[in-house]
């Protein structure tokens, strides 16, 4: 009778833990900048989540503090074409509340090199790329990230509007980005899924002009007015900018906190609420 009981009660155990959600809050950084505790070997850093980086980065002093030694390089390019390169690091094991991300590779490189000096120090950049093989729904309006479950998710999908998407892996293989189409004129376009820009919407000139927002692809940053893209059944409104980047276009902060959106790395799928 014992035996069977604890049977049962490891079932029921398995079954109510498949279930549970695990919500990850998002802490104030800098305007719309988030940061997310993340531990490692029993220390806890400061990274920023940024879903249009790549790639997670760890700085060279954290890198120290664990005992790591950075080997190699990596090539990545920011938005605006602008090259850098980083060390990389192996068998790193994240952990954000109470759960464990292990990374095959991290990247080496210190984020504050490209943030205002004034600002506090972030130890790292959490991205994409470490939820791999996971369900996440980013709701920045209430400041969390949401672990789904395949229960959770299949409760919620016929709610759900489905976005086409893109997975880019870089130049290597070794990223992660998401690209969500944007429809005009019968067209698609595709924009980075990037909270991290907390400016403009940002256009491609080339975009900007086959959209009739500007006569021309001049080189110059050209602010223009709020203008509304479709993702799937809704109309989101922002700033918006035309700029000199690699995309047809980035989505920011301001347009993203306008919906939840939940992503399944596991099939690459992406759903807007």
């Amino acid at each position: 009778m014992k035996a069977l009981l604890l049977c049962l009660f490891l079932s029921c155990t398995f079954v109510f833990g498949t279930h549970a959600q695990e919500t990850i809050p998002l802490k104030e950084y800098f305007r719309d900048l988030k940061q997310v505790e993340v531990t490692i070997q029993g220390q806890t850093y400061n990274f920023l989540f940024d879903t249009g980086g790549g790639e997670t980065f760890i700085s060279p002093e954290v890198a120290r503090e664990l005992g790591y030694t950075p080997y190699g390089r990596g090539v990545a390019y920011r938005m605006s074409g602008e090259r850098f390169s980083y060390q990389k690091m192996d068998s790193v094991r994240l952990t954000v509340g109470k759960v464990s991300f292990p990374q095959t590779t991290v990247g080496v490189w210190d984020v504050m090199r490209v943030l205002p000096g004034e600002l506090p120090k972030v130890d790292g950049v959490l991205s994409l790329k470490s939820f791999q093989g996971k369900m996440l729904t980013i709701d920045l309006a209430n400041n969390q990230l949401k672990l789904e479950t395949s229960t959770s998710l299949r409760r919620q999908r016929n709610k759900l509007t489905p976005l086409k998407s893109r997975f880019a892996s870089g130049l290597d293989g070794n990223e992660l980005s998401v690209f969500l189409e944007v429809l005009r004129q019968g067209r698609s376009y595709w924009f980075l899924f990037d909270t991290g820009n907390i400016s403009e919407l940002l256009l491609s000139h080339h975009t900007a002009a086959e959209w009739g927002l500007q006569n021309d692809t001049t080189s110059q940053r050209i602010a223009l007015n709020p203008i509304a893209i479709q993702l799937g059944n809704r109309k989101l409104v922002s700033r918006a900018a035309a700029e000199s980047i690699l995309y047809d276009g980035v989505l920011n902060y301001s347009l993203i906190s306008q919906a939840r959106f939940t992503i399944d790395f596991t099939t690459k799928e992406v759903w807007m609420h």
